[in-house]
């Protein structure tokens, strides 16, 4: 009675092996495609940032050279309306006298 106790008892004690081996092989395969897919996306975020689009790049340079151009003309405006003749001479002789 005592050795039939014992022979089930292995054969649960091996039925729970089973079942723990099988989750720890299910378990690492799920841990080697994480890691795979980790790989994978690092990989092309890296291929992105060392080769970005050529659109991008043209986008980019576009995008600099409109805003040269805005403040190019900016600095072009006039400030206010023109001074005439007169007036340039009344500011010439002031500015003369003020900074001697």
């Amino acid at each position: 009675m005592f050795r039939v106790f014992i022979v089930i008892a292995w054969a649960v004690l091996l039925v729970l092996l089973l079942y723990l081996w099988a989750d720890v092989r299910e378990i690492s395969g799920i841990v080697k495609e994480n890691k795979r897919e980790l790989l994978r996306g690092n990989l092309s975020a890296r291929a992105a940032e060392s080769f970005p689009n050529f659109q991008e790049e043209q986008r980019k340079e576009q995008e600099q050279k409109r805003q040269q151009e805005e403040q190019a003309k900016q600095e072009k405006k006039p400030q206010g309306m023109p001074l005439s003749a007169s007036e340039e001479q009344v500011l010439d002789e002031v500015l003369t006298e003020f900074l001697g």
